[in-house]
This record gives C-alpha cells, sequence and structure tokens, in this order.
C-alpha cells in the first residue's frame, strides 16, 4: 500500500506543476514568475490543466484516509490492494484524457478511480461496528 501511496503522491506532484508549465508556455517566465496580476485569460490547456489539479483535490484526501485507515486497520488484503490500484490508474487516465479533452474517456478514467476508492472501502466497514 505504501507504494501505491507513494505513486499517487508523484502524480499529485506531477500535477501540481502542469499548470505552472502551460502558464509560462502562454505569457513567458518572466511573467510567470511576477505578482501575476494582468495574465490573460488561461488558454484551453491551460485550464484544463487548472481543472484536472483540482478535481484530483477533491479525491486525494479520500484515498489518503482510506490508504492509512487501511494500514492502520491491517486490511492490506487484495480488496483495498486493487482498489488502490485502481484509483491510480484512474488518476492517471483521467488527467491525461482532461488534458486530450477525450470524452467520454475522461468519465470513464473517473469511474474506474471512484470504484477504486469503493473498493478501497468495503473491507473497512466491519471495523465500523468493532
Amino acid at each position: 500500500m505504501l507504494l501505491i501511496i507513494f505513486l499517487v503522491l508523484v502524480l499529485a506532484v506531477f500535477q501540481a506543476f502542469l499548470p505552472g508549465k502551460y502558464l509560462v508556455d502562454q505569457v513567458g517566465p518572466e511573467s510567470q514568475m511576477g505578482p501575476r496580476d494582468n495574465l490573460p485569460p488561461p488558454t484551453p490547456k491551460l485550464s484544463r490543466a487548472q481543472n484536472a489539479l483540482r478535481n484530483f483535490h477533491e479525491t486525494l484526501p479520500v484515498f489518503v484516509t482510506l490508504s492509512v485507515l487501511s494500514i492502520v486497520l491491517g486490511e492490506q488484503e487484495w480488496l483495498s490492494l486493487l482498489g488502490a490500484w485502481l484509483f491510480l490508474i484512474g488518476r492517471v487516465g483521467h488527467v491525461v484524457c482532461y488534458l486530450k479533452a477525450l470524452s467520454p474517456w475522461r468519465s470513464v478514467a473517473f469511474m474506474t478511480a471512484l470504484i477504486g476508492l469503493l473498493l478501497m472501502a468495503i473491507p473497512l466497514i466491519p471495523h465500523i461496528w468493532a
């Protein structure tokens, strides 16, 4: 589980740098390093990268919470691991599909990640009543 958590966090760092990269492409490094008070409207690629990052930030706390609970409660069996891998694969697919404007594949990737979270939660349910 720790490997998957690490890989998801690597994805988070990668996604955090994407909007900056597209902003530099749009306005140049001098404007990007300044106060950014008078930036032009974002390009479609920059806007997609920002949206994908915001969307990732919505699901990352749920993933981290479920992962830590799986470790603490000793629920790192096949279902939890499968769910974590599905989450990672779905989130990688989601950012790729978001950046390339691939519909409906972006939704398919999001649902893959969501199913992964549900699979991670299932083994934790008995601990609610313990």
